[in-house]
């Protein structure tokens, strides 16, 4: 009686994992199946519940690969300039300008540069000079300590001399390439391609594309291309900076407006430079760039481009030329496109044009808050990647909205894309720092077809052969490897679709890589059980026994193969990535269908029919 309780028991235990591995079998080629419809048609109902697929690759498909070089001495700059205006808030609280922990006013920065003037030195440095010299000692070690990534390089007669530490730059520039990498990713996954590959190398992005489809490369160039660097400034329209200007440069000219300057200025006269033509942005470009290299620009300021509408004289209401004008601005800036939270479409009720609408989160709102409190009748400079979309008057404070026009004499459906394209963007945050187009290649199909259908026959030949000698050699035992090793191939396939994962050309190699491995781990067991039969054993103890003793020897074989991926996998390019995810999942549905799959073929061939004998050759 305890004997078939035992075996009732042992029965339940098999049917339930029977069970698992059919269930497991029947969800890999559902999943698999919308991947080769069409050469096995999947049925609707399949394809509505199981929409994944496995992805061709770029080398398999064709497509666009795309290189970018990230500007990482950027990342540094940008650093630097941000300790900057840390330092400026930081010195005002040392000289009793500011409360501890606010963030100084306008007018608050202008009495705190009456006293210290704060400005670049070289790529890495900032040169902090007091004008009354003991005011350099409330700048002491323990303050500047207290930022991480600065040091103090020299301090001399009022004037301290801070860098950023040579350890901490190549920090700043891997996390500017992982940060760029990871917002890219985001920006492709944002349309839609979930096809698409993004890997970084040195300082270098490589993004690659499958496909065929023009339009879809150029929408992608596009996105890509922009930092969304978004800052919100406030327009210093009364001063004269601009109108003392001479010596313009050919082509370009002062113009005058008469904006709003604050509640007690209405209205004054404001100077800004203008350029027209096919290269007025370039030309206007170079010359603001002369003034910042030659230090001419007042502490505390910059200045930015911002397209001029044009209008046709002849055809009034029509674009004219291009044009394009300054504006100058200050430069501090309190809120970015990080205080962002939400950001999306909508049309202007007065004119129907799109615009994009923003939505700032709880921290972003104060802020805003707070700036345009104290500049209502200013206007407000929306700059995006260095250039004012738009420069409104601000009428009254503003909370958490705030909208971006990029209206013009430009048609609807042109307005409509760029706002499109810059929630996009927006929503997958900005670049860390520029990136520059480094080389660019189209990939035909007709190589990766013949590659893949070339590599194809190869691994399938090779399978049928391997799958052939072992019914052979192996008889009985040779059926049942086969069997796991077409469930092994059905379970990674199936795992690949699940995840659409992408099938290159290295990725097939993994493939039939695996499928040698798996056959390996099942000759492991036959050997092994082989081995027990000609001791005399009975059957089922040959069994219990072949499998306990094999399983160490699979696991040590493919653990350590396993490892090999992992190196691969951390140290190699995106071809070599694939290769080694593959494998590393292979070795996985191998081991599980070595060990636990044929052990269930096993066991009911040797307890449920009860065979006495087994031919394994």
């Amino acid at each position: 009686r305890s004997d078939e309780k035992a075996a009732w028991i042992m029965d339940r235990g098999w049917y339930a994992r029977f069970s698992l591995l059919t269930v497991l079998a029947v969800f890999a080629w559902l999943t698999l199946w919308p991947s080769i419809d069409q050469w096995v048609p999947a049925p609707a109902l399949v394809k509505q519940y199981f929409e994944k697929k496995i992805s061709p690759g770029l080398d398999i498909r064709g497509g666009l690969r795309l290189m970018y070089e990230v500007e990482v001495e950027e990342a540094v700059l940008d650093r630097r300039n941000t300790r900057s205006e840390q330092l400026l808030a930081r010195v005002g609280e040392k000289l009793d300008i500011i409360p501890e922990g606010e963030s100084p006013t306008r007018e608050q920065r202008a009495k705190i540069r009456e006293k210290v003037t704060i400005k670049p030195q070289g790529d890495r440095g900032i040169r902090i000079a007091f004008k009354n010299p003991a005011d350099a000692d409330k700048l002491d070690r323990k303050t500047v300590k207290w930022y991480g990534d600065l040091r103090e390089k020299s301090r001399s007669g009022g004037v301290v001399v801070l860098e950023v530490r040579s350890e901490g730059l190549e920090r700043i520039r891997e996390s500017a390439i992982d940060q760029a990498r990871e917002t890219i990713s985001n920006r492709i996954d944002a349309i839609g391609l979930k096809e698409a590959s993004v890997v970084a190398q040195d300082t270098d992005i490589i993004v690659e594309v499958p496909g065929t489809e023009q339009s879809q490369f150029d929408k992608i160039r596009d996105i890509i291309s922009q930092t969304a660097k978004l800052e919100f400034k406030i327009v210093h329209d009364e001063s004269d900076f601009i109108a003392e200007l001479d010596d313009l440069p050919e082509g370009i000219e002062q113009q005058v407006e008469f904006p709003s300057a604050g509640e007690d200025k209405p209205r004054v006269e404001s100077t800004f430079l203008s350029a027209r033509g096919e290269d007025a942005r370039q030309r206007l470009s170079a010359y603001v760039d002369t003034l910042g290299q030659a230090d001419t620009i007042p502490e505390g300021h910059d200045i930015r481009l911002g397209r001029l509408e044009a209008v046709d004289d002849e055809n009034a209401g029509q674009p004219g030329e291009e044009a394009w004008r300054t504006y100058y601005l200050y430069s501090p800036v309190d809120v970015t496109g990080q205080h962002i939270e939400e950001t999306y479409i909508a049309n202007d009720p007065q004119d129907g044009t799109p615009y994009v609408g923003l939505v700032f989160n709880d921290l972003g709102a104060r802020k805003f808050s707070k700036l345009t409190r104290a500049n209502i009748k200013r206007r407000m400079a929306i700059v995006l990647d260095d250039r004012v979309e738009s420069a409104p008057v601000i009428q009254t404070e503003i909370g958490k909205n705030c909208q971006i026009t990029l209206g013009g004499y430009r048609g609807y459906n042109q307005i409509l894309k760029e706002a499109q394209q810059l929630v996009v963007v927006l929503k997958a945050g900005a670049l860390p720092v520029p990136i520059r187009p480094a080389n660019e290649q189209m990939i035909g199909p007709t190589l990766g077809h013949d590659a893949v259908r070339k590599g194809a026959m190869g691994a399938l030949i090779g399978v049928v052969l391997v799958l052939c000698f072992m019914v052979i050699y192996y008889q009985v035992a040779g059926l049942i490897a086969d069997a796991m090793v077409i469930l092994n191939l059905l379970l990674l396939l199936g795992i690949m679709a699940f995840f659409e994962a992408t099938l290159t050309l290295p990725g097939l190699a993994a493939l039939a890589l695996t499928m040698g491995m798996a056959v390996d781990a099942n000759v492991l067991i036959t050997e092994r059980i082989r081995e027990e039969l000609r001791a005399d054993k009975s059957l089922r103890s040959a069994v219990d026994q072949g499998f306990g003793r094999a399983l160490w020897a699979i696991l040590d074989s493919q653990v350590t193969t396993f490892l090999a991926g992992v190196v691969l996998f951390q140290f190699g390019s995106g071809p070599i990535k694939g290769f080694a995810v593959m494998l590393m999942i292979g070795i996985c549905t191998s081991v599980f269908t070595a060990v636990f799959g044929s052990r269930v073929l096993f066991d009911w061939i040797v307890r449920g029919l009860r065979v006495q004998k087994l031919r394994i050759g």
